[in-house]
């Protein structure tokens, strides 16, 4: 049985860090569903509350390429362990904030221990992962956020409405839980013996890798995946309740959508393999653009069906990045902490951007439509440049 664990640990250590990459859609998702809540009790205008939601991804255009340069540099046990410390602080400040400034502050924090958890996934799989199990892997561990997501959407209006009548109580169950995920962590995470993609930190060049063409092609994709990404999990509730569903709905039907995604997102990154992720990018676009257009013109049924459309296929686009990155000839496990930090850095420009965009666009036309009839053009720009992708060589 011992040998047959040591074996297998590979496995092990991808549910601990799927565990860890769950709390860190815990934490980012915790506030979109009680948006409404915040902006009654602090007073915040739509613009203010979407800078608030987008400005843990402004901050991660700076940290994420430190941070993943450190990844590939440190042990992974130690990196992780900080960062799920620094996520936890992030939550328990969210829930003592009093205004604007305290609350935007917080939510700034999570920018130092978030990019720890989503370098040092692809990290994980590169090093302890063959080639041939690297799709199911990544597949796999992009579920957590996913999921962190859904237990968000799902609870937190009830945690806030039902179980603490505050905002607050939020910070509060979900700090447990980053408790006992950073216990269990430090308890059972190895460091791979004898990990031969281990590297000098002084031998990865950034400038060495933006040369690299597919590189470039992923960071100019990845700001208009996390755009439509961070924007349509920002504001789904809001768009919900614009078209006469209340917010504990609303929640319901988010997390429903979340949860649909699990399949397709393994599904995914289990058909295409290397070679075939250059497609499934250009085909979830195409499913993307179309979707936004129904997100902006439809309500009712339609408006649900647009929704569970877009968030079924939109998942799989950053494992399929780091895919295309970690099994790339000039980059593989070696680099992979490096790359996957400038794919996060330039991600979060449209990670930021979306949800500011979005809540802007809101309060200047009192309506949702403009900013997702915008969102489909991006995508359909996106295909564009997924057609100059390669995959496997520069």
């Amino acid at each position: 049985m011992l040998n047959f664990l040591t074996k297998n640990y590979h496995w092990i250590m991808l549910l601990l860090i799927w565990a860890v990459y769950t709390c860190f859609g815990i934490v980012s998702g915790s506030l979109a569903p009680i948006s409404p809540l915040l902006i009654t009790d602090l007073n915040f205008t739509y613009t203010q509350m979407g800078i608030i939601l987008g400005f843990w991804q402004f901050i991660y255009i700076f940290t994420a390429m430190p941070t993943g340069n450190i990844i590939d540099k440190w042990e992974l046990k130690k990196s992780i362990t900080i960062g799920i410390i620094v996520m936890l602080a992030s939550m328990i400040l969210r829930g003592v904030s009093i205004n604007f400034i305290s609350l935007l502050l917080s939510v700034g924090l999570f920018s130092f221990g978030g990019p720890i958890a989503s370098s040092g996934s692809p990290k994980l799989v590169a090093t302890w992962f063959k080639e041939k199990d690297r799709g199911i892997a990544s597949g796999i561990y992009a579920t957590g956020p996913v999921i962190g997501n859904a237990i968000a959407f799902a609870s937190a209006p009830i945690i806030a409405i039902n179980i603490f009548n505050n905002w607050r109580g939020v910070s509060v169950i979900y700090g447990i839980i980053l408790i006992t995920v950073l216990i269990i962590w430090l308890l059972f995470a190895k460091n791979k013996p004898n990990n031969k993609s281990k590297i000098n930190i002084q031998k990865i060049s950034y400038k060495e890798l933006i040369k690299i063409k597919t590189v470039q092609i992923i960071m100019l994709l990845s700001i208009i995946f996390f755009f439509i990404s961070h924007s349509l999990g920002a504001w789904a509730p809001s768009v919900l309740i614009d078209k006469n569903f209340s917010i504990t709905h609303a929640g319901y039907i988010t997390s429903i959508s979340t949860i649909v995604s699990l399949i397709s997102l393994l599904f995914i990154t289990s058909i295409f393999k290397k070679g075939k992720r250059k497609n499934a990018i250009i085909y979830i676009l195409l499913i993307s653009a179309l979707a936004s257009l129904g997100i902006a013109f439809f309500s009712g049924v339609k408006l649900i069906f647009s929704i569970f459309l877009i968030f079924s296929v939109k998942r799989a686009l950053m494992p399929l990045s780091t895919l295309i990155l970690m099994d790339h000839e000039d980059i593989g496990p070696k680099k992979i902490g490096t790359a996957a930090g400038m794919f996060f850095a330039s991600a979060e420009i449209g990670g930021f951007s979306g949800p500011f965009i979005i809540g802007f666009l809101r309060d200047l036309t009192n309506s949702h439509q403009i900013g997702f009839l915008f969102s489909s053009i991006l995508c359909l720009t996106g295909i564009l440049f997924a057609f100059k992708l390669n995959e496997t060589n520069n």
